[in-house]
């Protein structure tokens, strides 16, 4: 591995790719004047942000379910003979 790859933490990555996405690429590449791993890159980062939301939002969910299950053990507790307040 040349010593620029390697100090910008790079590493070679070699798998297929439909004819539509070479071509593809091919086409944005010149249109945009980027090179392929910038489109590729580009890409990928939606990707990793669409899939941390999703992600995120599984999570969210979850942790409302819990909390609604809390809070339902919680309201439990006002019928133990107290006056109740208004806020």
């Amino acid at each position: 591995m040349p010593e620029e790859r390697a100090s910008y933490g790079t590493k070679p990555a070699q798998f297929r790719l439909p004819v539509w996405a070479h071509e593809f690429l091919s086409r944005e590449s010149l249109q945009q004047n980027r090179t392929k791993t910038d489109i590729l890159l580009s890409a990928l980062e939606a990707y990793k942000r669409q899939r941390f939301e999703e992600l995120l939002g599984q999570e969210y969910a979850e942790t409302a379910a819990e909390d609604r299950v809390q809070v339902a053990a919680w309201d439990a507790t006002v019928a133990d003979g107290l006056e109740t307040d208004e806020w």
